[in-house]
């Protein structure tokens, strides 16, 4: 049975943890009021993805102030200086690896669609040929491998676009000089390819991005198929094959025409891996909200998903993606709620080991009152040894000193009531040394 002071002892060292606990819990408890979410540009595909955070969030008080950027290249820099709090990234652009930055959830699949005019593509004969292509003739192939001197509306500097179509050169083997990037994207993009200022128009978008549909819309222009899309993939980081079906965009008339292999990307959500908890849990909930649905590329419950995240993962995120929401915001508020799972997430690893040493801690303790007493064996067994056919008064007398000053200091031991008698039992035998020291003395 453990003793009252044992149970004081572990008593106040629960109360101290559980104190400690509630103090960092209540470091900076209520969450920040405002939050900026780097997106793309204006009314674009990034842009209203981020106006449904905005939506979301507001309901419960925080202001996502949404930032036009360039795209996901800027969406980056921005989230690794610092700059603002949550980012939309296209797949394959990342922060510096040494960036505080972690992945909150994939959120989609973007495919990178290539639009050309219809009148300058290749036959269906030659839509895999090696051969080249001159600007402005009907030569352009579908194998990318084989573009040469085509003018590429790719987006501006910043943008992830032109980071994807840098990325596509490198898998096809071209050299930049090859062909020309213009800094033109979403609407600018899509009226320099009709105007014929442009060959191609390369995105890597939502589909539902308003300046795509369009696009599908123009009988003059064409999305391209690209040849020997799982090569590319594989040479092409962060992307898989993806299938939009024929009738996807619009049924009537069906855009896509026939069912299209598209090389995809997954888009994430990044933010600041200081980000404060209350708000990640209010960011992932909206993501299940936004993404969890049934849409033209993936079927129900696929996103959000921290698979192919390709950054550190935040573990609340990771835990709430895997377990959903947890039955204590149905009782607490929100911010309270989140932080408590955030701290039980962070507390479980510690538990497993705290948990065996806690069962182990009243034997280490009961070890320690006994060896207080117990370390004085050692010398009242030397004495003992030393005093048998000991005949010198003098020598006796000395022994007799140290055994007397043993006496007192187990004497002066505090030990708890339940290890008195250690004590008890060791003055015992002091004086039964102390004894037989005396009838040596006395012979």
């Amino acid at each position: 049975m453990r003793s009252p002071d044992a149970r004081l002892v572990w008593g106040g060292v629960s109360a101290l943890l559980l104190l400690a606990l509630t103090a960092w819990l209540a470091r900076d408890l209520p969450p920040p009021r405002v939050m900026i979410f780097a997106a793309g540009g204006e009314g674009g595909g990034y842009w209203r993805i981020a106006e449904r955070y905005r939506a979301r969030l507001a309901r419960f008080g925080v202001e996502v102030q949404v930032r036009e950027t360039a795209g996901s290249v800027e969406n980056a820099a921005l989230l690794a200086a610092g700059e603002v709090d949550v980012a939309l990234l296209q797949g394959g652009v990342n922060p510096p690896e040494d960036a505080a930055v972690e992945a909150l959830a994939v959120i989609l699949p973007e495919p990178l669609l290539v639009f050309a005019r219809s009148d300058d593509l290749a036959s269906p004969e030659a839509l895999s040929d090696a051969g080249g292509a001159e600007a402005g003739t009907s030569a352009i192939p579908a194998n990318p491998g084989a573009w040469r001197g085509l003018r590429a509306a790719v987006g501006p500097e910043g943008s992830g676009a032109r980071a994807a179509w840098r990325a596509l050169e490198a898998a096809a083997g071209l050299a930049p000089a090859w062909n020309e990037a213009l800094p033109l994207g979403g609407g600018e993009a899509g009226e320099a390819l009709r105007a014929g200022r442009a060959d191609l128009a390369v995105f890597v978008a939502p589909l539902d991005a308003p300046y795509l549909r369009p696009l599908f819309d123009d009988p003059r222009l064409t999305a391209l198929e690209l040849a020997h899309p799982e090569a590319l993939a594989r040479r092409l980081a962060a992307s898989r094959v993806t299938v939009l079906p024929a009738g996807a965009v619009q049924l009537h008339p069906p855009r896509p025409a026939q069912d299209m292999r598209l090389l995809s990307m997954n888009a994430r959500l990044a933010a600041r891996s200081d980000l404060h908890p209350a708000l990640v849990d209010r960011l992932v909930h909206a993501a299940m909200q936004i993404h969890g649905g049934r849409s033209l590329l993936t079927d129900e419950g696929v996103y959000p998903t921290l698979d192919g995240a390709a950054l550190p993962a935040d573990v609340q995120a990771r835990d709430l993606i895997a377990s959903g929401p947890s039955a204590l915001g149905d009782v607490l508020p929100w911010w309270i709620a989140a932080q408590i799972n955030r701290v039980m997430l962070l507390l479980l690893p510690a538990l497993v080991l705290l948990v065996p040493l806690m069962r182990a801690a009243p034997a280490i303790y009961a070890w320690r009152m006994r060896s207080r007493v117990y370390r004085h064996y050692e010398d009242i067994r030397a004495i003992d040894e030393e005093s048998r056919g000991l005949n010198d008064p003098d020598r006796i007398a000395a022994l007799d000193r140290r055994l007397a000053e043993i006496d007192e200091a187990l004497g002066d031991l505090r030990l708890p009531l339940t290890y008195r008698d250690y004590a008890y039992t060791a003055r015992v035998h002091v004086d039964l040394v102390r004894r037989r020291l005396a009838a040596r003395r006395a012979a």
